[in-house]
């Protein structure tokens, strides 16, 4: 996939299926109210297949999040491949007091970590896998390694792991908010990629609107997630996490693949109503809009948190 940017257009390259998108920018201003028109594009299209058979949003999710995704002005898009896909990371607008980007689910493969640290040097790096073996040392190299499994819940439990091929193992593992408020210790994340073999559905209800997360004061940017195939238990997971999405808006879906044969999906989303989020990588103008329309407003300051 590649984004070429000009004076006047984003073009979005997407890499199943090969389409192009070709999307106009707004004024500097409306990069808040391009998110949330991206947001209301994606509930119009998604919402009326979240009926019966969910296996109809699933498929069609990723051609609806690439056809929505969101116009920008002034703002950079980076794109850090790893062995088998690109990682995505709005670079910051201007130099940040701190920054901090997770990684859960190491898989033996650090080379869209590296390339952003290569991007991003003033950013601390964490990662966190239940192997050891390999992930320790090549993490280790430029960031700093926990050898457990993030997800839902505190003790341990049997995980699908990669060590010389995948297999079921007994891990210890940490909920996510307790994993960020004892080892990384930041209240804004930048960054968070998961891809954690299929734990991730519980730990969407963490990163809604007033989750754990929002609960401990702790607002993640940007996200990369791998929502690997799902059993019905678990579509109905994820379209929880969309409905909710649809009432508040705080994930904006940017783009998103889909395996033609697994059917797990990509999806890189960014926080739309975090106001620190938004300073870091939307808000070129940090002035504060001035308006008569008192109404007017009112509705912007309800974008952020």
């Amino acid at each position: 996939m590649g984004l070429h940017y000009s004076v006047n257009t984003v073009i979005l390259f997407v890499v199943f299926g090969g389409n192009v998108l070709l999307k106009r920018n707004f004024d500097t201003r409306d990069n808040v109210d391009g998110l949330h028109r991206s947001a209301e594009c994606v509930q119009e299209s998604i919402e009326p297949l979240m009926v019966g058979n969910l296996w109809q949003f699933w498929d069609r999710f990723p051609y609806v999040v690439n056809k929505c995704s969101p116009s920008l002005k002034d703002v950079k898009l980076g794109e850090f491949p790893n062995s088998d896909e690109f990682k995505y990371h709005f670079l910051p607008l201007r130099k940040l007091p701190n920054c901090s980007i997770i990684s859960l689910g190491i898989g033996k493969d650090v080379k869209a970590e590296k390339k952003m640290k290569s991007v991003l040097p003033g950013c601390q790096f964490f990662g966190a896998d239940p192997v050891d073996e390999d992930n320790n040392e090549l993490f280790s190299s430029f960031g700093k390694f926990f050898n457990m499994a993030v997800g839902d819940r505190n003790g341990s439990f049997r995980s699908y792991v990669l060590e010389e091929i995948y297999r079921y193992q007994e891990v210890l593992t940490i909920d996510l908010a307790t994993f960020i408020r004892t080892n990384i210790k930041q209240q804004t994340i930048d960054q968070l990629m998961v891809d954690i073999e299929h734990a991730e559905y519980p730990v969407f209800p963490f990163i809604e609107e007033k989750g754990q997360l929002d609960d401990w004061g702790i607002h993640v940017c940007q996200i990369n997630i791998e929502i690997h195939s799902p059993t019905d238990e678990d579509r109905e997971t994820f379209a929880s996490f969309l409905r909710k999405n649809f009432v508040t808006h705080q994930w904006i879906f940017v783009n998103s693949e889909i395996h033609p044969f697994f059917k797990h999906i990509r999806l890189f989303m960014v926080n739309g109503r975090n106001r620190e989020c938004l300073n870091r990588y939307f808000l070129t103008d940090n002035k504060k809009r001035v308006t008569s329309k008192t109404r007017d407003v009112h509705i912007e300051d309800h974008l952020f948190q």
